[in-house]
C-alpha cells in the first residue's frame, strides 16, 4: 500500500511561468497557482499555459520541442536527498554505475494509486550543439508541462531524461540521440550509447526510489513523445515492449519503425524495420509488441519530416535520421509525406497482428497537438490503468 502524504504547493515558482498543477490541497499555495486552480477546468480541454507557447510552428500550440525563445524560469530543483514528496520537481543525478549518464526529471502528483505506472516522456527540444544546460533547463520546463497535461490528471509520476544533441564530424551533422536514431544506437562512446537502456537504467531509479516511499508502482512504462520524441517512445515499445504498458505519440518524424523484418520483398533495416535488430545489439519480441496498446496520431497538414523530400540523389546525402536508401524507399513505397504514409502503415500495424492498435489523422492539423487531443491521449491512459481493453482502438479524432 502507498504510504498517506500531505499536501504541498508547487515550490518557488515565478508568475505566469508557473506549472499548472490542477490538484485539490489542503494547504494553502502561492497566488499565481491558487487562482489557476481555483477555475474548474472545462471537462474537454484545459486552459492553455503561457509556459507551453513556444513552438515555431505554431505560437498557439502547446509542444514545447521546438523551442525558439526562452519562456520564463522552471520551478525550484529539488535534489533527492532519502525520499520523495509531491508537486517538487527533482532533478536525479547522472550515475554511471547503475547504468545512466545523464540526469532525468522526476515529478510526482499528490497521490499515486496502487498498480500505476510512471509517464516517461524523452526530452526533445530541437537544439542542435546547444550547451547541456540548454537541454536541462528545457527538460525541466517540459517536465513541468508533462505533468500538467497528464500526470496531475492519471495519477502517474512523470519522468523526462535530459539528453544532449551532439554534434558530430561528417555528413549526419549531430547525434541525435532524442530520436533514437540508429547512430545513437550504435554509439560507442558510453555516455551516449544506448540511449534506450539508459532510459530504462532511469526507470528503474525511479522505481527503487519510489519504492523506498512505500509506493507500489509496475515497471512497465507508459511511454508518450510528439515529433522526434514519438520516433523515440515508437522504437522503444518496439525493443522493448516488456518494459512498455502503452504507447502515444504524434507527429513522428518519417514514419513509425515497423514491426516487420522484410516488406515487399526489401529488408526493413532499424529505425525502418526491425530486420538487422541483432546488429545493433537488440532484438524483437514480437509477440509482447502485437500486446502493447498503441495509440498514434498526425495531423492532415503536418509536413514536418525526417524522410528527405524528393527529388534527390544519394551523392552527398546527408540526414541525421534516415539513411539515403531508406529515405528513397519509404518514399517510393510508403508515400512522399507524412499524412500520405498513416493509411499504409496503419494497414501493416492491423495485418501484424496488434491487439489494440489506432493511427488517428487530425483534419486541418499541422505538426502541433491540439488541445483537445490531448484529452483523447489522457483518456488512452486513463483507459489502460484501469485495464481496459480497446484503449486505443476506440479513440477517436478530436473535431
Amino acid at each position: 500500500m502507498k504510504k498517506t502524504i500531505r499536501a504541498f504547493g508547487l515550490a518557488t515558482c515565478v508568475g505566469a511561468f508557473l506549472a499548472a498543477c490542477g490538484a485539490t490541497t489542503s494547504k494553502p499555495l502561492t497566488a499565481p497557482v491558487a487562482a489557476q486552480e481555483a477555475q474548474a477546468p472545462s471537462p474537454e480541454v484545459d486552459p492553455v499555459h503561457p509556459r507551453a507557447l513556444v513552438s515555431r510552428f505554431d505560437r498557439s500550440s502547446r509542444i514545447p520541442d521546438h523551442v525558439s525563445e526562452p519562456v520564463g524560469p522552471m520551478a525550484e530543483v529539488h535534489a533527492y536527498a532519502g525520499s520523495l514528496e509531491p508537486r517538487k520537481l527533482y532533478l536525479i543525478e547522472a550515475d554511471p554505475e547503475k547504468g545512466f549518464h545523464w540526469p532525468y526529471f522526476l515529478f510526482l502528483p499528490e497521490a499515486i494509486p496502487v498498480g500505476n505506472s510512471i509517464l516517461v516522456q524523452p526530452n526533445n527540444d530541437g537544439m542542435v550543439g546547444a550547451p547541456f544546460a540548454t537541454h536541462r533547463y528545457w527538460a525541466g520546463i517540459e517536465t513541468e508541462q508533462l505533468f500538467s497535461d497528464y500526470g496531475r490528471h492519471l495519477g502517474t509520476p512523470v519522468l523526462m531524461p535530459v539528453f544532449p544533441r551532439p554534434l558530430v564530424e561528417g555528413p549526419n551533422r549531430n547525434l541525435y540521440i532524442h530520436a533514437l536514431t540508429r547512430a545513437a544506437m550504435t554509439a560507442v562512446d558510453p555516455r551516449y550509447a544506448r540511449p534506450d537502456i539508459q532510459i530504462i537504467a532511469m526507470l528503474d531509479d525511479a522505481l527503487e526510489k519510489l519504492s523506498r516511499d512505500d509506493f507500489n508502482l509496475r515497471d512497465d512504462a507508459l511511454f508518450w513523445g510528439f515529433s522526434a520524441a514519438g520516433d523515440f517512445v515508437t522504437r522503444m515499445a518496439t525493443i522493448h515492449p516488456n518494459r512498455v504498458r502503452a504507447v502515444a505519440a504524434g507527429g513522428v518524424g518519417g514514419l513509425p519503425i515497423l514491426p516487420l523484418e522484410e516488406f515487399e520483398e526489401e529488408q526493413l533495416t532499424f529505425p525502418v524495420g526491425v530486420g538487422d535488430l541483432e546488429e545493433i545489439g537488440a532484438r524483437f519480441q514480437p509477440e509482447l509488441l502485437k500486446q502493447t496498446p498503441y495509440l498514434l496520431f498526425h495531423g492532415s497538414m503536418d509536413e514536418n519530416d525526417s524522410v528527405k523530400e524528393p527529388p534527390f540523389t544519394c551523392e552527398g546525402y546527408g540526414s541525421d535520421s534516415y539513411s539515403c536508401e531508406q529515405s528513397l524507399w519509404v518514399n517510393s513505397v510508403f508515400g512522399s509525406s507524412g499524412p500520405n504514409r498513416v493509411r499504409k502503415t496503419a494497414s501493416v500495424f492491423e495485418a501484424f497482428g496488434m491487439k489494440d492498435f489506432n493511427y488517428l489523422i487530425l483534419p486541418g492539423v499541422e505538426h502541433t497537438i491540439p488541445n483537445a487531443m490531448e484529452v483523447v491521449i489522457r483518456e488512452f491512459y486513463a483507459c489502460v490503468l484501469a485495464d481496459g481493453s480497446g484503449c486505443a482502438a476506440s479513440a477517436k479524432a478530436p473535431r
